[in-house]
């Protein structure tokens, strides 16, 4: 018996399908969400750092004037909302590693495009005890980390008490799909839009995914930092701790953390930083990416009704807010997808 008729049915309740959801009910549209509570996901395992200079060769990221101009509003409008703190806005300080990263910098500092995004540079040490950095380096700014897990839960709570969260296996075979509309159970809904990570078993798409793994430490050290160290790994400061990371596998798709996995990234923490630490915790995700770097946005080239909002990757944190408001102007038919991120493009 139908006791559920919603414009949209969101299946996974990760970084992609919080923020399509959100984005919804800012636009009125009303949805429920099915996903399946379980710890082994990319989001509530991933170190969630946005980062607009990325890369071996420290340039803008992707899209990065874009995603980066609303970016840390977006997040604190998601902690009014819910009355939590996820939301840790940190500059990034990158040590430079070869004298021809300085002088690369050197001539990059002046340069308008960067301007927004880079807070010093500096051509001698920062100063921090035991950590490598004699040539100076780069300090970034519209930085920092989200809580993912916590940014979760607050709204996994949020959307229960709306009454349009259910924990649930989804069950494909149950969907009955017409040229518009998709009943699911007692749910009719315009349309079915999967947020499920890149190691589903969904049979309605068969996308090229290049999942990899990625290992994280917790450790305690001497170490006082008021920025994010990276060079070789991040570390990331938290009270009287620090995550460090990361690994990237394509080979071992494990959610527990690989010894090889650890001693790689333990390897190159001792190239950043010199001091005595103790590790307080091991763990790993397995990071939804895509071949191209790029989310799969858009439509099943057969069944009109059945849409996805996926592969968002290590960015996930600074892509999502964005490309939910993109892909919900596209619902609401006031533009096209972007060709970039169309999911036509594979398929």
């Amino acid at each position: 018996m139908l006791t559920s008729k919603v414009d949209y049915i969101i299946i996974g309740q990760g970084l992609a399908g919080t923020w399509l959801a959100y984005e919804l009910e800012q636009q009125g549209m009303s949805f429920v969400i099915i996903n399946q509570d379980k710890e082994e996901t990319s989001s509530k395992k991933a170190a969630g750092i946005y980062n607009p200079i990325t890369g071996r060769k420290m340039v803008k990221t992707w899209r990065a004037d874009q995603l980066f101009q609303s970016l840390e509003n977006d997040y604190r409008r998601i902690e009014n909302l819910t009355g939590e703190k996820f939301l840790h806005p940190i500059p990034i300080y990158r040590p430079f590693k070869l004298i021809e990263d300085q002088n690369d910098w050197e001539g990059k500092i002046s340069d308008n495009n960067y301007k927004t995004f880079i807070k010093e540079m500096r051509s001698s040490s920062l100063g921090y005890d035991d950590v490598s950095d004699s040539l100076g380096g780069i300090i970034i700014n519209c930085s920092g980390y989200v809580d993912i897990p916590k940014f979760l839960d607050s709204m996994m709570n949020y959307f229960k008490n709306k009454g349009v969260y259910h924990s649930e296996v989804f069950d494909y075979q149950r969907m009955e799909i017409t040229d518009d509309s998709v009943s699911y159970k007692d749910h009719l809904a315009r349309k079915v839009i999967f947020c499920e990570g890149s190691l589903s078993k969904n049979p309605f798409w068969n996308l090229p995914f290049k999942p990899v793994r990625g290992e994280l430490i917790d450790i305690a050290c001497d170490l006082k930092s008021d920025c994010i160290i990276n060079q070789g790994v991040f570390m990331i400061p938290k009270g009287d701790r620090f995550t460090v990371g990361s690994t990237y596998d394509h080979n071992v798709l494990s959610y527990e953390p690989q010894e090889a996995g650890i001693k790689s990234l333990e390897e190159r923490l001792k190239k950043l930083y010199s001091g005595k630490y103790q590790i307080l915790n091991k763990r790993a995700g397995v990071r939804p990416a895509t071949h191209d770097r790029k989310p799969y946005i858009g439509f099943h080239h057969r069944y009109k009704t059945l849409g996805i909002f996926n592969g968002f990757g290590t960015k996930g944190v600074s892509l999502t807010p964005h490309f939910a408001k993109h892909f919900v102007d596209v619902l609401q038919a006031k533009c096209e997808i972007d060709k970039e991120v169309n999911v036509q493009r594979v398929i």
